[in-house]
């Protein structure tokens, strides 16, 4: 309201009534629009985290559901010997990081591989030093 209108002087002004009326229309409809944009936001959250609790548990139980084979998968290659482990591509040490997720024996690797020459050309063995 107009604070040089008094109140009781407001109906003799249909105008300055109708503005008053406007206005508080507006406000209401603004807070309203504003809430509902708040309920709105709450529920994506309240989705988004319970989308993410069910993901967490799904991933959990495919976890404990693949446990068993995986873990018989590691005790076998841990019983093969380093020759079978090579003809598969593998080392003892690659035993631990079979089930990492970027983890791929694919590298080309023979099972014989020589270990490179030194430098100076020569090369051991049994000791002793043969020119290359």
């Amino acid at each position: 309201m107009n604070a040089r209108i008094p109140e009781e002087q407001v109906g003799l002004f249909p105008h300055a009534a109708t503005t008053r009326m406007t206005r508080e229309t507006e406000l209401e409809a603004i807070r309203f629009a504003a809430m509902r944009a708040r309920d709105e936001a709450l529920a994506a959250g309240v989705r988004k985290l319970f989308t993410l609790i069910g993901q967490g548990i799904a991933s959990a139980a495919g976890a404990i559901r693949a446990w068993p084979e995986r873990r018989r998968t590691y005790e076998n290659l841990r019983s093969l010997s380093d020759r079978e482990l090579a003809d598969i591509g593998l080392s003892r040490a690659d035993i631990a990081r079979v089930f990492e997720p970027g983890f791929s024996a694919n590298q080309p690797r023979p099972a014989n591989s020589v270990a490179a020459k030194p430098a100076n050309g020569n090369v051991a063995v049994a000791g002793k030093a043969l020119a290359a």
